[in-house]
């Protein structure tokens, strides 16, 4: 694969090797991760039987809770991989890890097979996979915007996202057509797909013959483990935003797929067919709005969209009962539509908390800690808040908690760092430099 290349001169900047490998990667590593959530019905009385449709549910989602073990670590022995072979080394073995522990999951027995031994083995291959999956996270998405302009690094953010995006609607996908089939075996499927995929993906990243920039991963050794005291303001900031950030998708996605049809008419097939259109839609809004907010201030605008999401949640929540599958939708668009404002904007204004030494094992940190203790446990503590109260209020408040807190987290950022430069300013530092604007091209 060639690169694209223009000069400062020329309109366009680049999307390398490099780049189109993280691309490609993320979306087949979001496949995967996406494909267990969208499962969760379908898996819960397969490995939970003896309990309750609501116990099994939250059974089965509080195995992803594990994250918050496995991801703190899976980010520092990646990132020590990335300091001594290189990030595309790095990133290539966390990906065949996902693979083949994706593998692994499809062939697991059922309860029916080997009882309390199946959600065992499911939960300690979650687990591994897990401490895989870190090091795609933790790299990549810093990575990808490495030695490029602040205009351009933008750019590759909402690009970052939109592959995202991208892999958990090939995961919505193959779950839709697995409730359609009558094959009980037939999730099994989903799970083998993930893992050649990512075999394939491991491939075009391992012969990626691009340089790999191994300086930013300096900080990764033992020696800098006081820069988390130095940092823990800001490790807080990076933990808070991508706990609010896994919610708006996980809300939407996940728990609304599973929730709706306990308290509506609506079915999970239907929720399903909707989930995936909804998703593309997602997709498609990440550059759109991507390219609008270039002109505002990144603070501003996560902490709009948050706010937001924090006043309208519980109201939202309130008539899902017996509601519409119009009125589910509207809610599912609302909260997608503002996690995408919030989401786009967050990987650069990560990278500006951190200097260069330290950003890529403080930022994987604080990620892995924020998408575990806030991302994952919320599906079964919304699950839980649900039944222990018999009404939508509670977890409805929970979230609005969440949301409020972020957003007063990431307005008070100003306060203690240099972050109050608008993107436009950035943006227009490199303009400075060159005669006309610059549009992402992609190959």
């Amino acid at each position: 694969m060639n690169c694209i290349e223009t000069t400062a001169d020329e309109r366009g900047t680049k999307l390398s090797q490099k780049d189109a490998s993280i691309l490609i990667g993320n979306a087949l590593d979001h496949y995967d991760s996406a494909v267990y959530g969208f499962l969760g019905p379908i898996l819960a009385p397969l490995f939970f039987p003896n309990f309750d449709p609501v116990i099994q549910l939250i059974l089965t989602y509080s195995i992803l809770a594990t994250s918050l073990v496995t991801r703190p670590i899976g980010s520092f022995i990646f990132g020590m991989i990335a300091r001594n072979y290189g990030p595309l080394v790095g990133m290539s073995y966390s990906l065949i890890g996902v693979a083949i522990t994706s593998v692994f999951i499809g062939f697991l027995p059922t309860y029916a097979h080997i009882g309390w031994v199946a959600p065992l083995l499911l939960m300690i291959m979650r687990m591994i996979k897990g401490i895989f999956a870190a090091g795609e996270s933790t790299i990549a998405k810093m990575y990808i915007m490495e030695n490029k302009p602040a205009s351009d690094a933008l750019k590759a953010s909402f690009l970052y996202q939109s592959s995202s995006m991208l892999g958990t609607i090939a995961a919505s996908v193959a779950v839709t057509i697995v409730i359609a089939t009558s094959y009980e075996g037939a999730w099994r499927f989903c799970f083998w797909v993930g893992g050649i995929t990512g075999v394939i993906g491991f491939i075009l990243r391992f012969y990626t013959d691009e340089p790999s920039e191994m300086k930013a991963f300096e900080s990764y050794q033992l020696s800098t483990i006081p820069s988390f005291w130095k940092n823990r303001l800001n490790i807080l900031r990076v933990s808070i935003a991508t706990g609010f950030g896994h919610v708006t998708a996980t809300i939407p996605f996940v728990f609304m797929n599973a929730f709706v049809p306990l308290i509506t008419d609506i079915t999970l097939e239907t929720m399903m067919i909707f989930n995936t259109g909804l998703l593309v839609l997602d997709m498609f809004l990440i550059p759109i709005i991507g390219r609008a907010l270039i002109k505002f201030d990144p603070i501003k605008v996560m902490t709009c969209s948050s706010l937001v999401l924090a006043i309208t949640i519980i109201p939202l929540f309130i008539f899902l009962p017996k509601a519409t599958l119009g009125y589910v939708l509207f809610v599912r668009t609302w909260i997608v539509f503002w996690g995408v404002v919030f989401l786009c904007p967050m990987n650069y204004w990560f990278k500006g908390l951190f200097t260069a030494a330290d950003q890529y094992l403080l930022i994987g940190m604080g990620g892995a800690l924020g998408s575990s203790v806030i991302g994952r446990f919320t599906v079964p503590l919304c699950f839980w808040l649900w039944q222990e109260s018999a009404g939508v209020t509670y977890p409805a408040i929970y979230l609005a908690l969440i949301m409020f807190a972020t957003a007063g987290i990431v307005y008070r950022a100003r306060k203690s760092a240099d972050l109050d430069v608008s993107m436009a300013e950035r943006s227009k530092s490199v303009a400075h430099h060159s005669d006309s604007d610059v549009e992402y091209q992609q190959s």
